[in-house]
C-alpha cells in the first residue's frame, strides 16, 4: 500500500543512493535503548520493528543503496571509543542518538555526546544528533531543554556549524527524514 512515508522513503533513497558511496558512511552511535537498531530496521524495511536489547557490544554494517551505515550498539563507552578509532577515518558523518524521554540517564548520554564533540578529530565531522521519543510528551524533553541539557547550544550557534540537533519520533516516524537529508548535503 502507498503512503507518503513510502514516497519520502523511496525519494530519499533514490537521491542518497546516486551519490558517492565513500562519502556516505555514517556511524550510527548513542546508548542502548535509543532507538538505534529500530531507526536502522526501519530505513531497511520500511516498516519499524520491536527489537530486543542488545545485550553484547555489537558492530554491524548495512548497504542501503550505495550508502554503508556502520552501527556500534550496546556497549559501554570503552568499547566503543574502541570500534569508533577503527572506523573513524573512513566514515566523515556521525548519527549520536538520544531517548529525549529518558530523563535518568541525559547526563551519560551528554558525557558521552560532549567528549565526541570535545575531540579534535572530531572537529569536522558532521554530527546528526536525534533525540528520539519525542512522542512520550509525559517525560520527553523539548528541544530548548535539551540544548540546555546536553551544553550543545554553541557547538550548534557556530556559524555554517557541522552539528544539527533534530527532535524525532521514530514510532510516529518523524523529524529524522531531514536530518538524514542534511547529514548527507555536509561535506
Amino acid at each position: 500500500m502507498w503512503s507518503i512515508f513510502t514516497w519520502i522513503n523511496d525519494s530519499i533513497w533514490t537521491w542518497w543512493s546516486s551519490r558517492d558511496s565513500k562519502l556516505n558512511t555514517c556511524l550510527l552511535l548513542g546508548l542502548d535503548n535509543t532507538g538505534k537498531t529500530v531507526l536502522t530496521k526501519f530505513l531497511i524495511e520500511n516498516h519499524l520493528i520491536q527489537t530486543i536489547p542488545t545485550i553484547r557490544g555489537s558492530k554491524h554494517k548495512v548497504k542501503i543503496g550505495s550508502t554503508i551505515v556502520t552501527i556500534i550498539d550496546g556497549c559501554d563507552s570503552r568499547q566503543a571509543r574502541r570500534l569508533i578509532c577503527d572506523d573513524m577515518f573512513n566514515s566523515i558523518r556521525l548519527i549520536f542518538m538520544i531517548d529525549a524521554s529518558d530523563r535518568e540517564r541525559l547526563p551519560e548520554a551528554r558525557s558521552e555526546l560532549l567528549n565526541l564533540l570535545q575531540d579534535d578529530q572530531m572537529q569536522s565531522v558532521p554530527i546528526l544528533i536525534l533525540a528520539n521519543k519525542i512522542d512520550r510528551t509525559n517525560t520527553a524533553y523539548n528541544e530548548n531543554e535539551l540544548r540546555d541539557l546536553l551544553q550543545i547550544e554553541k557547538y550548534l550557534n557556530k556559524e555554517n556549524s557541522h552539528i544539527k540537533l533534530c527532535m524525532c519520533s521514530l514510532v510516529y516516524r518523524v523529524g529524522f527524514v531531514d536530518g538524514l537529508q542534511w547529514l548527507i548535503k555536509k561535506s
